[in-house]
This record gives C-alpha cells, sequence and structure tokens, in this order.
C-alpha cells in the first residue's frame, strides 16, 4: 500500500490550496481527482474577487497560498470596485481565462516536490479507532495516511437539474461521487441538500454590443498578488452591462412550472446573495429589471457568460429569456444554465482548525461545509492543508480569529453558527471590515504565513519593509506640528478646509481631515502607492481603527479563555435547557466562542463565566 502523509480528496480551489499547502510544509500529499484535465477548473463564472472574496484571496496571497498569484497569471480584464465609497471599502475584481487558470494550477501542483496527482474516484474512507487512515480507490486500490482533507465540491450525490430534466452529475458532463457520500453516512455523519446555478454561455460573435454600458479593464497598473508588480492590461476583453426587462420577467413569470426550482423537483436551498433568476423575479416583482453582466471566458473562448442569470429553466424558456434582453436579441446559446443539487455536512462538527470533531484526521474544506464560491473554498483548503500538515509533524493547529482576517470570519461563522444556505463572504459579515482592509492583508498576516513556513523569505521581507515605511511615514505626520503662520495654509484652504488658528496642529491630525489628502501635507513625499493608502486609510478612518483596536483585544481575551473538551453541558444545572442544549450542540473551543452561539443568552453566558473560573 502507498501511503503519504496527506490525501486531499478533489482538485477545486480548495483542493488544490490544501495540497500545495500542505506538500510546502513537508508532508507527502496525494492530491487524488476524477480527471486530471479538470485540475483547478472554474465550473461557474470565470472571475476572482469582489466585495468580501478579494479580502480572501489578499489574505491566502498574505499567508503563502497561490489563489492570487495565479489568478494574476491568467487575468484578462481587472477593475476596482465600489470606487465610489472610501478606500478601505474599494476591492479588486478579476476576470480570468478559464482555460489559462486550468493550466496555470496544473503546472504549479506538477511542479511541486512532495505532490502526487491520481486520477481516481475515492469510494471509502478508511478510518481506524476513530482516526483517518487511508482512502479506497473504485478500482480497489488502497492509499494510506494520517489525514484526509475531503474537498469535494458539488459532486456528494450530486444532480444536475433543468426544466423537468434530471440526472446524476457532479458538474455537467461529470459523474456525482455516490459512494463516498454513503460511506460519510455510514461513519455518522448527517448529509443535508443545498443547490447553486450556473447561467446559460453565448457565442461571443452574435453579441450585439453596440447599445450596451462598456466596462473597460483598469487604466491604473494592478495585481492581485501583493508579490506581483503591479500591470495595466490591453483592454481587449471588455465587460458589457445590459439588464432584464419587462418582457423578461413575463416569460418567467408565464413558465414558472418549467423551472426546476419551482416545479418541486429541488429540496435543497439555494444561495439568498446569489440566486436564480427566477427566484429574483418571485422574490422582487417591484423590480423592473435586474443588471446582466457579459463575462469574456479566455483569449480562445468563444464563449460569453452571462453573470446574473442563474438558471434552471427547461432550455426552450432560456433561449426565450435570452433573446428577450438588449444586446442578445440573436445570440447563440452553446452551454445552457441548470442548477445542481448536493449533499453537504453540517460545519458545526468542525474544529475551528476544519478538523472534525468525530474522527481524528479528518478535514473538511469547501462547498462540502456548505459553502459557495471560488475564493471561500479555497480559503479554507489552504488553513486544512495547513492543519493537516501540522498535525502530521505534532503542531499545534492555525486557528485565525475574526480580528485577524476575513479567513477568521469565515471559519468562525460556519463552526459557531451552522448554515442554513450557502454560505457565501460578505463586508457585513465582518465586524472589523474596516481594519480588515484587502489592502492591508500582507501587513495583518505575513509574518503569520513566513513563521509557519508557507511564505518564501522574500516575500516576508517584502511586507516587513512596507510596514516600516508605512510606520515611519505615519511617525513623521504625528510628531511634526505647524502653526497658523506655515504656508500649508494656503494649501487647507485651497482644498476646501479651514486654516489653522492659534495652537495649531500636528499633520496626522489634519489629515484626518475629509478633504485634506497627504499629497497636501507632504508635496515633496512621494511614498509608494501602497504605502501612500495605508497611511491615508490610517487618518481618515482613525476613529473606527481605534475602536476596532480596542474590540479587537477584547475578543482576544475572551478567545483566551479555554473551554475544555470534556465540559458537560447536561450537567450544568444553572444554565437553561435551551442553553445546554446549543451549547452541546456546538461545543466551543473558547468563551469567545461560546458568546457568539445563536440563541445562547447572557444569563446562560454569565453561568458558563462562573463555572469556569470554578
Amino acid at each position: 500500500m502507498r501511503t503519504y502523509d496527506v490525501i486531499v480528496v478533489g482538485a477545486g480551489h480548495a483542493g488544490c490550496e490544501a495540497a500545495l499547502a500542505a506538500a510546502r510544509l513537508g508532508a507527502s500529499t496525494a492530491l487524488i481527482t476524477m480527471a486530471l484535465d479538470q485540475i483547478g477548473t472554474m465550473p461557474c463564472n470565470p472571475a476572482i474577487g469582489g466585495p468580501g472574496k478579494s479580502q480572501l484571496v489578499r489574505e491566502i496571497d498574505a499567508l503563502g497560498g497561490a489563489m492570487a498569484r495565479v489568478s494574476d497569471e491568467t487575468t484578462i480584464h481587472i477593475r476596482v470596485l465600489n470606487t465610489s465609497k472610501g478606500a478601505a471599502m474599494q476591492v479588486r475584481r478579476a476576470q480570468a481565462d478559464r482555460t489559462d487558470y486550468k493550466r496555470v494550477w496544473r503546472r504549479i501542483l506538477e511542479d511541486e516536490d512532495g505532490i502526487e496527482l491520481v486520477e481516481g474516484t475515492v469510494e471509502d474512507l478508511i478510518v481506524r479507532e476513530r482516526r483517518a487512515s487511508g482512502i479506497r480507490l473504485r478500482d480497489g486500490i488502497e492509499l494510506g495516511t494520517t489525514a484526509v482533507i475531503l474537498a469535494t465540491g458539488t459532486f456528494l450525490h450530486g444532480r444536475v437539474l433543468m426544466g423537468e430534466i434530471g440526472y446524476a452529475a457532479g458538474r455537467a458532463g461529470e459523474p456525482p461521487s455516490k459512494s463516498l457520500a454513503d460511506s460519510l453516512e455510514q461513519l455518522g455523519y448527517s448529509l443535508e441538500r443545498l443547490k447553486t446555478g450556473t447561467p446559460p454561455r453565448v457565442r461571443r460573435e452574435t453579441v450585439d454590443t453596440d447599445r450596451l454600458e462598456r466596462q473597460p479593464t483598469s487604466d491604473v497598473p494592478l495585481a492581485f498578488s501583493f508579490w506581483n508588480e503591479p500591470r495595466t492590461l490591453p483592454d481587449e476583453y471588455p465587460v458589457f452591462v445590459s439588464h432584464t426587462n419587462e418582457a423578461t420577467h413575463r416569460i418567467i413569470e408565464e413558465n414558472l412550472a418549467k423551472s426546476a426550482i419551482y416545479a418541486g423537483l429541488m429540496s435543497g436551498e439555494g444561495p439568498r446573495h446569489c440566486p436564480s433568476l427566477e427566484t429574483k423575479i418571485v422574490t422582487f416583482p417591484g423590480r423592473a429589471s435586474h443588471k446582466v453582466f457579459l463575462e469574456p471566458e479566455g483569449r480562445t473562448s468563444d464563449e460569453i457568460y452571462l453573470q446574473g442569470i442563474y438558471t434552471a429553466m427547461a432550455p426552450e424558456v432560456q433561449e426565450a429569456i435570452v433573446h428577450s434582453i438588449d444586446g442578445l436579441e440573436s445570440a447563440y446559446i452553446e452551454r445552457y444554465g441548470y442548477n445542481i443539487e448536493y449533499d453537504f455536512i453540517d460545519p458545526i462538527h468542525l474544529r475551528d482548525s476544519l478538523e472534525t470533531d468525530r474522527i481524528g484526521g479528518l478535514y473538511f474544506a469547501g462547498q462540502i461545509n456548505g459553502t459557495t464560491g471560488y475564493e471561500e473554498a479555497a480559503a479554507q483548503g489552504l488553513l486544512a492543508g495547513i492543519n493537516a500538515a501540522r498535525a502530521v509533524h505534532g503542531e499545534t493547529p492555525i486557528i485565525l480569529s475574526r480580528g485577524d482576517a476575513f479567513i477568521g470570519v469565515l471559519i468562525d461563522d460556519l463552526v459557531t453558527k451552522g448554515i442554513t444556505e450557502p454560505y457565501r463572504m460578505l463586508p457585513s459579515r465582518a465586524e472589523y471590515r474596516i481594519s480588515l482592509r484587502e489592502g492591508n492583508a500582507d501587513l495583518r498576516l505575513a509574518e503569520l504565513g513566513h513563521a509557519i513556513g508557507l511564505l518564501p523569505d522574500a516575500c516576508y521581507e517584502r511586507a516587513a519593509e512596507k510596514r516600516k515605511a508605512v510606520d515611519r511615514l505615519l511617525s513623521k505626520l504625528q510628531t511634526t506640528r505647524i502653526g497658523p503662520t506655515h504656508p500649508i495654509n494656503e494649501r487647507l484652504v485651497a482644498c476646501g478646509s479651514t486654516p489653522l488658528r492659534n495652537n495649531g496642529a500636528s499633520l496626522f491630525e489634519l489629515l484626518r481631515r475629509p478633504h485634506v489628502r497627504l499629497s497636501d501635507l507632504l508635496p515633496q513625499a512621494e511614498p509608494p502607492a501602497d504605502v501612500a493608502d495605508e497611511v491615508m486609510i490610517a487618518g481618515k478612518y482613525a476613529g473606527y481603527l481605534e475602536q476596532h483596536e480596542r474590540e479587537i483585544d477584547r475578543l482576544k481575551r475572551m478567545e483566551g479563555i479555554a473551554i475544555p473538551p470534556d465540559v458537560r453541558y447536561e450537567e450544568l444545572s444553572n444554565l437553561s435547557i435551551e442553553g445546554r442544549d446549543l451549547l452541546a450542540r456546538v461545543r466551543p473551543q473558547s468563551f469567545g466562542q461560546a458568546c457568539r452561539v445563536p440563541g445562547v443568552s447572557q444569563a446562560d453566558l454569565s453561568m458558563l463565566a462562573i463555572h469556569l473560573r470554578r
């Protein structure tokens, strides 16, 4: 029997990051996939980033993961979103060449020492004494290990639905994983159902873009990875914007029975924040239109992805819907949209290391935990890979808190609250989102990535130099005071601010004013753009950041109060019955986590705190 330190099942975004992290941390790793040519595939939209998701990508990059670099190497179009909002709220979103993205991921994995790619279908987990010890493939081959990471995507009992058509599939054209799902049930895991969807894809040359809004690629140099030099791209693959209309909505309303969702053929819950088009029409009957983004699939692809038209309608209805939309009247549909329903396992039974509480050495990452999105999957895969490798080497797991990173928010939400619908990372989920910006992920996490051995020396040194430059500039602003006779008063008036009087002010105090920019205060200074951005944000958001710092310190103190794993909540008679049941279900690892368990009252938390002090 061949043996490995870590076996990763599934080579989507979660599996790729997991295998790469484990191997780079010195664990011999097998990455098992049903089809080697589908490694790193983008089955849904050909894009990386956006609100909430961009933060995840940059954090993965700061820790030493690969998603941002792969994105940069394959990007054909990139923009900054939320430009009308403050700098702390602005995020990147990139269109990737779908074919190139797969190619680059496979090259990275094949070039990495310590990874073996295995094409095969996993049918069973081998468990001995409540620990994962291997897997069994369909052809009877057994592979031994001390840690298994399941990153199975939508393949567990996957089923594709389109109108009245339904068939077993992990994705369109690929078989589902039935035996592995059955194996998990036999091990005591309760499988539940979710669903998600894809839109139609149309042939580029049949689309009339003359009347549509054009979104060009950025004319400002950009990169997703902190370690790549920003660059501008040729504006050859723009995104276009159209809208649904009254005719579109009428077609959908008249044909709801031809949607698998409304024909009662699906039981899984769909994503509330990224619903099907028919769900949008039913849920928001007063809306006259919904945006449709026409996204290019790649340099050599003739397909256009119709972002916003996720649907489970019958093919003939999809034809009518598409042709009712401006610019798509003559569009030829090359691939119809469909919904896919699949099994997931309630993430409430995971530890915050992503190891399961039922079987030692078994980790779950990605859609098997009820999440949706490439970025959410990759973030979980990275942490699962890191922690599986560390467990192999007898090291403690890496846990990111809500005050550390969006990744910490994502994992804490999953393991503390569970899910009732596919989980999507949103900025509103992060209480400290102004502190956890995409632009400062390197300052927050590079030291950790380097300490655990995943981030190379050169990258860490670059982040350290950025930190020093930011601190030097902030120190200069804070220690430099000027009075009412200083020439800078003229610049303050010119930018619409009030001139100084009496005792004057420090330059940092002036930077906190709404219309004052760094260049108004230090016209001779020319810091790098990323350093200037961090200093500007430190000034403009000073009050919020100071408040966040106090709250994060309090959070860390509460997280530091550990709850023994053998606490028997049913014996804590001072707690309410509901509180006992909720805490016993989640089994929080710290008092801080217990405070976030939905439904646990303040009275129960007070009683729990007394018990812990005893």
